[in-house]
């Protein structure tokens, strides 16, 4: 495939971070900050608990985060009922866990799990029930199961620094793309914190990549930034979403599939010792500023 990269330059001039303004519609959020879980709604954050990378289910009535105390090989993803505010034990299959996710039916919660020798699987467990592992990396399944994501169409969006995998729900590979298709670079173009989602009644994917930054990025930390990209599949066409002088991680589509929830930091605010802050954006618009937090989630499904 041709690379095309459409940098809307000088759009760039004018794109700079947005407050959230008056009425300005923003989806049901979980985040994490620090280590604190917290949910916002209609404006309102309240705390649900200690954990990291929480998920939303459909219609923000359950959320799942991950605990592991002072031992990451003892961790436990925790679910609660955020209409009673009651949490209950979900899975702790022993391991390093992480990635719990949301199936866009709310039926089923996907997880990572890495055993102390090393192997990654992929595993999904049912409110209620007993988790089980649906892929083990190797063979078909490629080298690793990096940020996996559910798809509106219920499909499993994971990548392996190489490759990007299309899961189906009972573990079979529908796919498998080279990323060199998403970057002009041959190689070295991914990390492992990389995430692809599908946009929402559409084909188009949403990207994170590391990039090189600005001066000003650089200046003050000695390592490569990282932007949103969005490839139309119609066009071949990759465009960058964010501002050049923004360091953006972590997308998730909002439910309609209008806009991206994001983690990340301005260049004005780079270096500092803790950064991060929640953003939204809508393609073709300036990123609008949600305040401090990481690990953006709105609900999962229509």
């Amino acid at each position: 495939m041709v690379y095309r990269v459409v940098l809307a330059g000088l759009l760039f001039v004018f794109l700079a971070a947005a407050p959230l303004g008056a009425g300005e519609p923003v989806p049901p959020l979980i985040y994490s900050q620090r280590d604190a879980v917290l949910l916002r709604i209609d404006g309102q954050t309240r705390k649900l608990g200690q954990g990291r990378q929480p998920a939303l289910s459909p219609g923000a009535r359950q959320a799942v985060w991950l605990e592991h105390g002072d031992d990451p090989a003892r961790a436990q993803i925790t679910l609660s009922d955020l209409a009673t505010g009651k949490t209950s034990l979900l899975a702790k299959p022993g391991g390093y866990l992480g990635s719990p996710r949301f199936a866009p039916d709310g039926d089923a919660v996907l997880f990572t799990r890495r055993t102390e020798a090393g192997a990654s699987e992929l595993w999904t467990v049912r409110p209620g029930g007993q988790p089980k592992r649906l892929a083990q990396a190797g063979g078909p399944y490629g080298d690793d199961f990096f940020e996996p994501i559910y798809g509106p169409d219920g499909h499993i969006l994971y990548q392996d620094m190489t490759h990007l995998y299309r899961l189906a729900p009972d573990g079979v590979v529908v796919s498998r793309r080279p990323l060199t298709d998403f970057s002009k670079e041959r190689q070295g173009a991914f990390t492992s914190a990389d995430r692809f989602v599908a946009r929402p009644g559409t084909g188009a994917l949403a990207f994170s990549r590391p990039v090189a930054g600005t001066a000003l990025f650089r200046k003050k930390v000695p390592d490569l930034s990282s932007a949103l990209f969005l490839h139309d599949p119609q066009t071949g066409q990759v465009s960058q979403l964010t501002p050049e002088a923004f360091t953006a991680f972590a997308p998730a589509w909002t439910p309609d599939g209008s806009a991206l929830v994001f983690a990340g930091y301005t260049d004005k605010q780079a270096g500092a010792a803790w950064p991060f802050r929640l953003w939204l954006i809508r393609p073709g618009e300036a990123p609008v500023d949600l305040g401090p937090g990481e690990d953006p989630m709105p609900p999962a499904g229509p």
